[in-house]
């Protein structure tokens, strides 16, 4: 009899327990829910506002960690993740830039020692950079389709959410820059390249006019890198139409996938003519709502022009002097050495 009812109190003990303790989880993971949606849809849209982007991706750095921590208590916080490594990405993406830019000094006043030791660091960033955009690559990919029973660059999802779709784009992006930045770091993460053409389906399911002409963009810039990608394709048309519509709806990036497939090729032409473009967009308006990507994009172009400024005096971009060049003198007149006062 004992043995019998010493079996029934064991038992009844772990069914309290085990109701006690998923009721903890509910309850948690209610929690979790309530925070991130709080996150998405409170936080997330005045952040975008902004026009700082070194506040914003100190921020993302900050508090990638801290949103991450919901898995702990039943929450699922990888958009918010897919965000906030995206945005942190341009951190250590802007440091790898400094190093290369005193890795072109080092080589221009023969000093090898600055130079291999900018390198390294320019590497080790580049791989870190490579690493933040790859995870909010995976992240967005694996709850999206979770969430919209799809399979991601074969299929699209049918959005419920603006949000879902800003993931999905920047997602995506972050998962192209993640190959280049993989790939210049001598391929440290091992980031898989076929992201490209699966890419290259999954911005047919974004509003290209909605979106400032990026999904089209992209989309041009992996025909640009792919090798027999362009074959019948209107890369220029793309790139045209695309800004046009970055211009007009006030977020300039589809200029910097143009930049980077022309850099990408050795196109020195279009690379300085995209430059000026940007530079020089006649009564252009940043968006009010996704101010934060134009300000990206932005530095994005400096960092192009930086280089190329390095590179031929040894000094970047002078200030305000985004879409200007040492040698435009000789073409109109422009005093060049006015800029380095």
């Amino acid at each position: 009899m004992m043995p019998r009812m010493t079996r029934l109190l064991t038992a009844s003990v772990m069914a309290v327990a085990a109701l006690t303790m998923s009721g903890c989880a509910l309850l948690q993971s209610g929690a979790s829910g309530v925070t991130l949606n709080i996150l998405e849809e409170g936080f997330t849209p005045p952040s975008l506002k902004l026009g700082d982007p070194d506040m914003v991706c100190q921020f993302a750095t900050v508090n990638g960690p801290l949103v991450g921590g919901a898995r702990a208590f039943h929450g699922d916080p990888s958009l918010m993740e897919a965000v906030l490594y995206t945005t942190s990405s341009f951190c250590s993406e802007s440091q790898a830039i400094t190093e290369e830019l005193r890795y072109m000094r080092a080589v221009r006043d023969k000093r090898p020692d600055e130079a291999q030791d900018a390198r390294i660091a320019q590497k080790r960033l580049l791989a870190l950079t490579a690493e933040r955009q790859y995870t909010a690559f995976q992240r967005m990919k694996t709850k999206l389709e979770q969430k919209y029973f799809f399979k991601y660059g074969k299929t699209c999802p049918r959005f419920k959410r603006d949000f879902d779709e800003l993931v999905y784009l920047a997602g995506t992006m972050s998962g192209l820059l993640a190959i280049t930045n993989d790939f210049q770091a001598q391929q440290a993460v091992g980031v898989p390249t076929d992201i490209a053409p699966l890419s290259d389906f999954a911005m047919t399911c974004l509003d290209n006019e909605k979106w400032w002409g990026v999904p089209q963009a992209a989309r041009a810039t992996v025909w640009s890198l792919l090798p027999g990608g362009t074959e019948g394709k209107d890369v220029k048309g793309t790139f045209e139409n695309s800004m046009k519509i970055a211009e007009a709806k006030g977020v300039r990036l589809a200029h910097v996938f143009q930049t980077v497939a022309a850099t990408s090729s050795d196109d020195q032409a279009t690379v300085r003519a995209t430059l000026k473009r940007f530079a020089s967009v006649e009564n252009f308006q940043p968006s009010e709502q996704y101010r934060i990507f134009d300000a990206m994009a932005k530095q994005q172009m400096q960092n192009i022009s930086d280089r190329m400024w390095t590179q031929n005096t040894g000094s970047r971009t002078p200030f305000n002097g985004l879409g200007k060049f040492w040698d435009d003198k000789a073409k109109n007149d422009i005093n060049a050495d006015d800029f380095l006062k």
